[in-house]
Parts: C-alpha cells; structure tokens; sequence
C-alpha cells in the first residue's frame, strides 16, 4: 500500500516549494543587475533563503519518495538579460513579496501537523521576518519609504449611534477608519507593485499572447489603483508613488514567458485573498462593493490566466485525491 501524507503538509509543502524556485529565478537574475552594495547584500540573503526552502522541502519529500515538482529551472531565467528594473524598485518589489510570503508562513505554522514540517516554516518564518526588517529599514535610510496616512488621535472612545454608520452609496457615508484607511493602503501598495511589475513583463514577453495577457494585467491593478487612491483622496488621504519610472525599455526578457505567467497568476489570487480579507473589516457598504467588484475582475483574470497555462502546458498540478467516479466508470 503506498504511503499517505496528510493533506494540509502536502499543501504546505507543494505550494512553497514552487514559489521558491520561482522565487529563485528571480532573485539570481536580480542579483546580476543590481549595482547598488546595499540592495546586493540583501538579496543575495533572499536568495540563500529560498534555495534554504527548496532544499529542505526537496529532502522531506526524497524521503517520502514524494515525486518532485518541476517548478521553475535555470532554463526560466535569462541570467545575461540587461537591466528591466532599477534597484530602487528591486528593493520594493522584494519587500512587498516578503510580506507574501510571512502571510504564507504564518498559515504554515498553524496548519501543519507534521512536527518537521512546523519547524521548517518555524525557521523560515523567522528568516523571513528578518527579510523584511532589512527591507523596510533599507527603503527607509533611502529615502524610499513613503510616510503612511496619518490621523488626528481620539480624545475618548466612541461607540456608533446610528445606521448610518454603515451606510456608503450616493455619496452620503462616514469618513474612513482606520482599518477602512490601512486595508485601501495596504492594497494599494500591492496594486502598485503588480503593475509596474506587469508593465515591465509585458514589454518583454516573447509571445503576442502573453504579451496581450500581461498587459491586461497592468491595465487591471491601474483601475484598481485608481479605485483605491480616489477612496483615500475623497477623505483627503494621500495615496502611494509609482514606481514606473523605474522601469528600463529593454525588451529582452530576462525571465520565460511562463515564469511571467506564473507570477502574475500568484499576484492575482494573492489580490483576491488580501481584498477578501478588506472586505470583512470594511464597515461602509461602499467599500464592500468595491473590493466584491474587485474579486470578481480577478476571478475572471485568473481563470484566463490557467487557460492559457495549461494551452502551453505551463500548469503543473497539485497533488490532488484519488477520482472515484473515475474509477467506477473503468
């Protein structure tokens, strides 16, 4: 009989190991462009860390006779490519994904039921959190580190008295919370990020297709930008920069197409995730309405995205149970 994992570790495994060795690619290939010492330094610890990742996960599952996942190899990344983004947005780009990838991490903790497997994302998790330490003070000694809305603090606590605290249509609602005002802001920083990163791949995709595909992409989180940045405007609350300008105009691509792929499909389920969890802290209807509408665009973008992936034979598949219906049908 063969051996069972259970389900949660094989997810907890799976799912990492392939966005390590994306994550990987990525990295190696930042590392040839990036001048300054600074940045250098701290992602070429971004790119012990999830090679650290690859290999743990690749041992426990050698020693699961756990078949390997392809993942992403050095035939993903153009190492000799010029320069696509500047090593300021380097830096915020990698800053942004540690936040990613503590968000996965954390889960992993709390979800794993094989002791090694809770100690690996232990380790990690703490790796991480360092990561983004490293980056967050970086950005800041740079001068890169935008300052984050600011509120005139409460003199008392208060407790609502009316319905219309929750009211938001028409132009008759409340001013935002703080909650309202961090989740828009949060969001928007990740908008940006995937934007200005699509634009970047869309301009180097080798394949019209893929080109045609990202550039919806880039057009989707600048709607959203524009959604989250007049929300915040309406309770004069200034939004991010953009971060397009540092964006070279090579048209070498220094990834595959199917990296490229990969990566905006991650962008957009995490966007679907992180509005999800807006979504429920949100007290003014309007927003709900906002971040639902906004789900819903990433649902269909995402969809096109696997089509695409799998026509390429770009999609590996999760690990997944046994098909009953089709066995009886043999």
């Amino acid at each position: 009989m063969k051996k069972k994992m259970v389900t949660l570790d094989v997810s907890n495994l799976w799912t990492p190991y392939i966005n390590n060795t994306m994550a990987t690619c990525v990295n190696k290939h930042a590392l040839q462009t990036i001048t300054d010492p600074d940045i250098h330094h701290i992602f070429e610890k971004a790119l012990q860390l999830s090679e650290h990742i690859v290999q743990n996960i690749t041992d426990i599952f050698n020693g699961e006779n756990f078949p390997i996942p392809q993942g992403f190899t050095d035939e993903d990344v153009h190492l000799n490519a010029p320069r696509l983004f500047s090593d300021e947005f380097w830096l915020f780009y990698l800053h942004e994904m540690t936040i990613h990838g503590l968000t996965a991490y954390s889960l992993g903790i709390t979800s794993s039921h094989r002791h090694d497997v809770r100690q690996l994302y232990l380790e990690i998790f703490d790796r991480a959190s360092d990561l983004y330490d490293s980056t967050l003070e970086m950005m800041r000694s740079k001068g890169l580190l935008e300052r984050a809305p600011t509120i005139t603090l409460p003199e008392k606590i208060e407790f609502a008295e009316k319905q219309s605290f929750i009211a938001g249509w028409f132009g008759n609602h409340r001013s935002l919370n703080v909650i309202e005002i961090s989740s828009l802001y949060f969001n928007l920083h990740k908008s940006i990020m995937t934007r200005d990163l699509a634009l970047g791949f869309s301009q180097t995709a080798q394949s019209k297709e893929i080109r045609f595909f990202i550039r919806r992409v880039f057009e989707l989180a600048d709607e959203h930008i524009s959604i989250f940045s007049s929300i915040l405007h309406d309770d004069f609350i200034s939004s991010s920069i953009s971060w397009d300008t540092h964006i070279t105009d090579s048209e070498i691509a220094p990834f595959s197409d199917k990296l490229m792929m990969f990566h905006c499909s991650f962008l957009i389920q995490s966007a679907m995730a992180y509005y999800g969890t807006a979504l429920s802290g949100s007290m003014r209807r309007d927003l709900g309405l906002k971040y639902s509408a906004a789900i819903a665009r990433d649902v269909k973008l995402a969809e096109d995205c696997v089509n695409i992936m799998i026509a390429n034979g770009w999609f590996e598949e999760p690990p997944h149970s046994v098909d009953r219906r089709e066995l009886h049908e043999r």
